[in-house]
């Protein structure tokens, strides 16, 4: 068994990458538990930063990357890596009380969520399918 600085849990594109971070600097040991590094990896964690994203257990830390993100310090400028975004949580008729419980999920974890009726949700998406509630 030999001794780590450094053990980083998952290999996907936030494990790996803090990894490579690391690894001229400290002794470093990335677990995986799929077979392969980055299997459940996807541009959608990289390209859009929601603080529900990952479950009430994550979401601390999503929450938590938020100031950095919108302002990172030195070396990056003034630039902020996130731009304003929505995004909707859809349920078909008789799904509500899913929905209901996504929102309970996260309630006085600061998450800002609103809950918007048929009408204003068709209002944007035109089209949308008759059972969407």
């Amino acid at each position: 068994m030999a001794d780590y600085d450094v053990v980083i849990i998952g290999a996907g594109i936030a494990g790996a990458s803090l990894a490579a971070e690391v690894a001229p600097h400290a002794r470093v040991l990335v677990a995986e538990a799929e077979e392969r590094p980055g299997y459940h990896s996807t541009g959608r964690s990289a390209a859009f930063w929601a603080e529900s994203y990952g479950g009430p257990k994550v979401q601390p830390l999503t929450t938590a990357s938020g100031p950095w993100l919108h302002s990172p310090p030195g070396g990056y400028g003034n630039r902020s890596f996130l731009a304003p975004r929505g995004a909707l949580t859809l349920a078909r008729a008789g799904e509500e009380a899913l929905l209901d419980a996504f929102e309970a999920e996260f309630a006085g974890s600061g998450v800002r969520m609103e809950r918007w009726g048929r009408e204003r949700i068709a209002a944007l998406l035109p089209g949308l399918a008759d059972d969407i509630v």
